[in-house]
């Protein structure tokens, strides 16, 4: 299965036509995006990226990123084309997906936050048996480490991975986190942001491999 994986647009309309292009040329089975359409507003601006996800593959999934309004969930539960992953599991092509959206708070408060003490366990209710999560928040230690190193994943997050032990975790929010971990059988990527023009494209099959898009035009 080929999934093509974008994240953290915030209202970057170059980035969304790039990232349309980018699916034009890869032809994906799955089109993934891990949240952030816009900074808190306009929501407009967000609509018409949710169209546009919904027109570059046979699946679309998604999840709210924190700077997204809460109110963005009735619109992905309306649109056609494409499944709000949510606090949901749902399967496509035998794979497992989960996904959750949102982050733990950040430095400057922001709309679509919970604490870190209870924020996987909505997600840790449907995801059992779980091969691919889908998040906006990292997990604790994998793909989560700022520019001066310090590592801001969800400690919650981190235990329900530990348990639950999937083959592929998506993440975003963390946008110079750029890249792959491997850890006892997981691979974490994080596709940078599409505000920077990168994504990522995973081949899941026996093995996970992961490369990366970037436009540097």
């Amino acid at each position: 299965m080929k999934l093509l994986v974008g994240a953290d647009l915030h209202n970057n309309a170059r980035g969304m036509n790039w990232f349309c292009e980018l699916a034009d040329a890869e032809a994906p089975d799955v089109v993934v995006f891990l949240g952030d359409f816009i900074t808190f507003s306009p929501m407009s601006f967000a609509r018409q990226a949710i169209r546009d996800l919904a027109s570059l593959a046979s699946k679309v999934v998604v999840v709210p990123g924190n700077c997204d309004p809460r109110d963005i969930l009735l619109d992905l539960e309306k649109a056609e084309g494409i499944v709000s992953l949510h606090n949901r599991q749902l399967e496509i092509g035998g794979l497992r997906f989960a996904g959750k959206g949102g982050s733990i708070p950040c430095p400057s408060p922001t709309p679509f936050e919970e604490d870190d003490e209870t924020f996987a366990d909505s997600l840790s209710r449907v995801a059992e048996d779980t091969e691919i999560l889908v998040l906006h928040q990292p997990a604790h230690g994998y793909r989560d480490a700022v520019s001066e190193g310090k590592h801001v994943g969800s400690q919650s997050l981190r235990k329900l991975v530990d348990r639950l032990k999937p083959r592929l975790v998506l993440s975003g929010h963390i946008h110079e986190a750029r890249g792959i971990d491997r850890h006892r059988g997981t691979v974490f990527v994080n596709p940078g942001a599409l505000l920077a023009m990168s994504a990522a494209v995973v081949l899941y099959g026996e093995d996970i491999e992961v490369s990366f898009r970037k436009d540097d035009a």
